[in-house]
């Protein structure tokens, strides 16, 4: 539904860039200056949202550490990179390329390796992890992935889609266990999940930007799960409160990777689990960029390693 939803907009957006170019024409501006200005468009209407994301998050945000501090260069750079990897997978990937599978997805992987599944987060789809998936194969890794939906439903009615995924990625490789993977919401999702089933059939937990403790962003959102997402709500308390419990709702091996220069989770610090193994506080690194960062695909290696040994 998301990639419909996803070509709709492209579309509209070419629309709008054909009768702002004709516009342009037809005021005497030349034809290739019009065109240009009219594909440019979106793009730059792409950027502006971003650059407004990245306001409000400064806004709302918690304070950077000075070591992680950055000077003005560095800032533009980690605005110029979240606009490119937004465009790459809202305007690009997860329209045109759903429904097709991601690398590894078939695999039984390599030996010993842990099976992985990977959980997107809000108004997005499995293709945001196309590259990730393609280094995680290459690695030796059986992949799943999943398509939350409803797209604004609640975070619970995403638990189901989890359960099969997991049962579908432990009877094709035989392995007794699988780590769970999330950005941003699919933490929550994963953690969703986990209070309802358990820990039994998960090696580890990896987030990625997820906001544990809710976000200012979401205030601006009226769907169930942006309702679930802010900071203070009921649902994130209530999931605290059971995992704090232990019982089935206890965590596995988890670890938190955060970035403090996030421009959708704010405020940025603070955003981990008081069971997490380990938590990464990097710089440096857009929201949607933690998904495409090597850096981070290092730690997530890293997290996964230990569980390669286990299973072995």
């Amino acid at each position: 539904m998301l990639a419909r939803w996803l070509r709709i907009l492209t579309l509209m957006e070419l629309i709008g860039a054909g009768a702002l170019a004709w516009l342009l024409a037809d005021r005497g501006a030349g034809v290739p200056a019009s065109l240009a200005i009219g594909l440019a468009a979106p793009f730059l209407v792409h950027g502006a949202i971003i650059a407004l994301d990245f306001g409000l998050a400064a806004w709302a945000g918690s304070p950077t550490p000075p070591p992680l501090r950055l000077g003005l260069g560095g800032a533009l750079a980690v605005f110029l990179r979240e606009w490119r990897d937004s465009v790459t997978a809202f305007q690009f990937t997860q329209p045109w390329l759903a429904p097709r599978h991601l690398a590894g997805e078939d695999s039984t992987g390599g030996a010993n390796r842990m099976p992985v599944l990977l959980i997107h987060g809000f108004f997005c789809n499995r293709q945001l992890w196309r590259p990730l998936a393609r280094r995680l194969a290459a690695r030796g890794h059986p992949l799943g992935a999943v398509d939350l939906e409803p797209v604004l439903g609640s975070i619970d009615d995403y638990v189901p889609a989890i359960e099969r995924a997991v049962t579908e990625l432990l009877v094709r490789t035989g392995a007794p266990a699988v780590a769970l993977i999330g950005h941003s919401m699919g933490g929550l999702a994963a953690r969703a999940y986990l209070r309802r089933h358990g820990s039994g059939r998960i090696a580890c937990l990896v987030t990625l930007g997820t906001p544990h403790r809710g976000t200012f962003h979401a205030r601006l959102g009226h769907s169930r799960n942006a309702h679930q997402m802010r900071p203070g709500s009921d649902w994130l308390a209530e999931l605290a409160a059971d995992e704090a419990a232990g019982g089935s709702g206890a965590l596995p091996r988890t670890t938190v990777i955060l970035s403090h220069h996030d421009n959708i989770v704010a405020p940025q610090a603070g955003q981990t689990l008081p069971q997490a193994c380990r938590t990464h506080e990097l710089a440096g690194i857009g929201h949607l960029s933690l998904a495409y960062d090597p850096a981070v695909w290092a730690l997530l290696e890293e997290a996964l390693a230990p569980q390669d040994k286990i299973a072995a």
